[in-house]
């Protein structure tokens, strides 16, 4: 695959998104872009999305404080939301596609981001620091998984198992709005809370969905290649 083809068609034409939520936001982010004002640039918009993950981040260390901090996790998601989903419908609205330099740096804003919630999660007195790490380190393999695949099979898929990163959002304000009322929990006799049965849960959906990837995309590329030998 010649660079070329990669540079334009994996980061725009080859753009994949199937999970859930995906009709219904399209449509809701292409009206909002139209109605956006001019002085608002999609960098700007960028970085007001990892501005929500750092609030993010800082609501949950401060949520053992007091209940409303766990209010303001879910007003960070939502700020994230539209800072990290509108900046590219705001740049195709107006036609100011930068295909390459938009998958560097959001993607890098993104690693940025994750960890800035998921650090804040971890020192939140909400769940066991320790299993807050194989959330972070799964979520970086799905990513370079994410990145394996694009420059590998020119398909920038942005989901697994139909859950993106909106859907999560979702999840993560249900859950913020749970643990308002309840946390702490016994399953067989073992005193744990809501948040560390969910982060295990987390990371195992992470695991099987890159071996998943992994073993669908190595396939696939195992059938092209070796298809060359006889020619």
């Amino acid at each position: 695959m010649s660079s070329s083809i990669v540079d334009e068609k994996a980061f725009s034409e080859h753009r994949v998104q199937t999970s859930f939520l995906a009709n219904p936001e399209r449509k809701a982010l292409v009206w909002i872009a139209q109605r956006i004002p001019r002085w608002i640039s999609p960098d700007m918009l960028t970085f007001f999305g990892l501005f929500g993950m750092v609030w993010v981040g800082l609501s949950y260390y401060l949520a053992h404080m007091h209940w409303l901090f766990l209010v303001s996790a879910s007003l960070g998601h939502i700020m994230n939301w539209a800072g990290d989903s509108l900046d590219g419908s705001l740049a195709r609205a107006r036609n100011q596609q930068r295909p390459r330099f938009g998958y560097y740096f959001d993607h890098l804003i993104d690693a940025f981001g994750i960890a800035f919630m998921l650090y804040g999660m971890a020192y939140s007195h909400l769940v066991k620091e320790y299993l807050v790490w194989p959330v972070l380190t799964m979520f970086f393999i799905a990513h370079i998984n994410t990145y394996l695949v694009t420059n590998t099979r020119g398909l920038f898929k942005i989901s697994y198992l139909r859950i993106s990163t909106t859907e999560a959002r979702v999840a993560m304000i249900i859950l913020n709005t749970v643990l308002i009322f309840v946390n702490d929990i016994r399953i067989f006799g073992i005193h744990c809370t809501l948040v560390d049965i969910i982060a295990v849960f987390t990371s195992l959906f992470l695991l099987v969905a890159v071996i998943r990837s992994a073993y669908i995309n190595l396939s696939a590329l195992d059938k092209e290649e070796r298809a060359k030998w006889k020619s």
